[in-house]
Parts: structure tokens; C-alpha cells; sequence
């Protein structure tokens, strides 16, 4: 049985413990009530100036990733190298000339694969514009798509140029019943090589003015300063496969349309239309 002065002190206990939690309680709630009231006195209140504030950095933080967000694109913008009609036309013999294909990754100045496929699409979108199967390029809208990047290695490059300027992308772009093939200069971006091939069956040939279609293709031989054009020459040659052929040429190079029809079977027609560009 437990003695009358133990009783006592546990009393004795308990309630000084009841008189400490119970002032600290007092004081707290005493303290929160002077806080509102004078946060109150100045039109604020805590929780809400909180909640300002977390919209306030939210704001902030959508704005600061969407600038950067802007600033990442302006930086992946490809902006490629002015070439001249000579530089051109020394790249190309380097390519004609052949040798082994040597796949690696972008150097400094080159696109990128992300920027190869939408200069690609950009090209193929601006000849469907002008007329070349409008419907089934315009979207770009393909199922498929390959890229590669490399540079030939061969004893005719030009110590006068950087490495980086003999370098090329070959993409394939593929759907159904529709295949688009391009090389586009690494360093510079433009498409030097097209081939579009569409299954066309009983469809009609489309039409349009080839001359104006080499412009669109390969805008630079009349809108770059340096390259003068001094001949525009509409040579329609039936060839194999009743082949249109049309050039426009400067002093160094010539730029080419070809279309024809290669009958695959009794059901099956392809028309192709091949766009080159070539040293004179």
C-alpha cells in the first residue's frame, strides 16, 4: 500500500506539471493572439502572405524556365556557313571523287541529327508547297526515318579547308508508298541531293515548272551574292523511262531535275524525281 507521502508527492508532481504545460499553453496562445492582431493592424496575415509568396516563386520559377527554355532553342538554332559557288564546287569534287565513308559524330559548326531532320523536313515541306505531291509531303507526316552522318576519306581534300566542311548528312524519310531520300552539307545546312519516289499507279504525272522548282530546291544559286547566275537552261531530254531533265547553271555548278516512271509490275508504278547538285 502505497505510504501517504508518496501520494503527496506524486500530487505534488502532477500538478506543478499541470501549472507549466498549462502556462506555456496560456503564453503561446496569448502570443498568437497579439500576432494576429497586429498583422491584422497592417492589412497582412501570415498564412496568406505564405501562399503569396508560393505563387510569387511558382511564377517566378515558370518564367525562368521558360526563358531558358527560349534561350536553349535560340542556342540549338543552326545557323551554318556562308559558302561560295568555288567552296562548293571543291567540296563536291572531294565527293565525287569517292573512297571510303567514315560515320562520326558532329564537329564544331556541323547540325546536329535534331537540326539534320528539321532542315530536312523544312526542305521537303517547301517543295510540297510548290506543287510536288502537295498531298502526300506536306505534313511530313512519316513513319519512318534514318540518319547518318560521315564524311568521304579520300586523297583529294583541300588542306585549305577545314575538316569540318567535308562532311554530309544522308537522311531517309518513309511512309506508306512514299520515300524521301537527302544529303545535306553538314557545315552549311543547304540539301545538295533529293530523290522523292511516290507510288503513283494510274495517278496522273504531276506538273509544274521545273525551272522554278530547281530555285525552290536549291535557293541558293540565285539568292547567294557570290554565285552569279549566268544561264538558266531548260534542256528537256526524253531519256529511259521518259525522264524530264532541266538545269540552271552558274560558273562552277549546275543544278538538276529529273523525273520518270519505273514500272515495278503490272500494278505497281513509281514515279521518281531526283534533284542533283553538280560541278559543270
Amino acid at each position: 500500500m502505497m505510504s501517504k507521502s508518496r501520494i503527496d508527492t506524486l500530487a505534488m508532481f502532477l500538478l506543478a506539471g499541470c501549472i507549466i504545460f498549462g502556462g506555456w499553453f496560456l503564453t503561446k496562445s496569448f502570443l498568437m493572439r497579439r500576432e494576429v492582431k497586429y498583422l491584422n493592424s497592417i492589412g497582412q496575415i501570415a498564412v496568406q502572405s505564405s501562399e503569396i509568396t508560393l505563387f510569387e516563386e511558382s511564377g517566378q520559377e515558370d518564367a525562368v524556365r521558360q526563358e531558358s527554355g527560349q534561350q536553349r532553342a535560340q542556342e540549338e538554332e543552326f545557323h551554318g556557313v556562308m559558302m561560295n559557288e568555288y567552296e562548293r564546287a571543291l567540296v563536291l569534287s572531294v565527293w565525287d571523287y569517292g573512297g571510303k565513308e567514315l560515320p562520326h559524330e558532329p564537329m564544331n559548326g556541323q547540325m546536329n541529327m535534331e537540326q539534320a531532320i528539321d532542315a530536312g523536313k523544312k526542305w521537303i515541306k517547301n517543295v510540297a508547297e510548290y506543287g510536288v505531291y502537295t498531298n502526300k509531303l506536306q505534313e511530313c507526316d512519316f513513319d519512318a526515318t534514318k540518319v547518318n552522318l560521315c564524311r568521304i576519306d579520300n586523297s583529294m581534300l583541300y588542306s585549305n579547308m577545314q575538316e569540318e566542311m567535308y562532311s554530309y548528312w544522308s537522311l531517309r524519310f518513309v511512309k506508306e508508298g512514299v520515300s524521301v531520300d537527302l544529303t545535306l552539307h553538314a557545315a552549311s545546312g543547304e540539301v545538295w541531293k533529293a530523290r522523292i519516289m511516290v507510288e503513283t499507279g494510274d495517278e496522273p504525272v504531276e506538273a509544274y515548272d521545273q525551272g522554278d522548282l530547281l530555285k525552290i530546291a536549291f535557293p541558293f544559286m540565285a539568292a547567294n551574292q557570290e554565285t552569279e547566275l549566268i544561264a538558266h537552261t531548260e534542256e528537256r531530254e526524253v531519256k529511259e523511262g521518259g525522264a524530264v531533265k532541266v538545269n540552271i547553271e552558274n560558273q562552277c555548278l549546275c543544278a538538276t531535275v529529273r523525273q520518270y516512271q519505273v514500272q515495278v509490275n503490272d500494278e505497281l508504278t513509281r514515279t521518281v524525281v531526283d534533284f542533283e547538285l553538280g560541278r559543270k
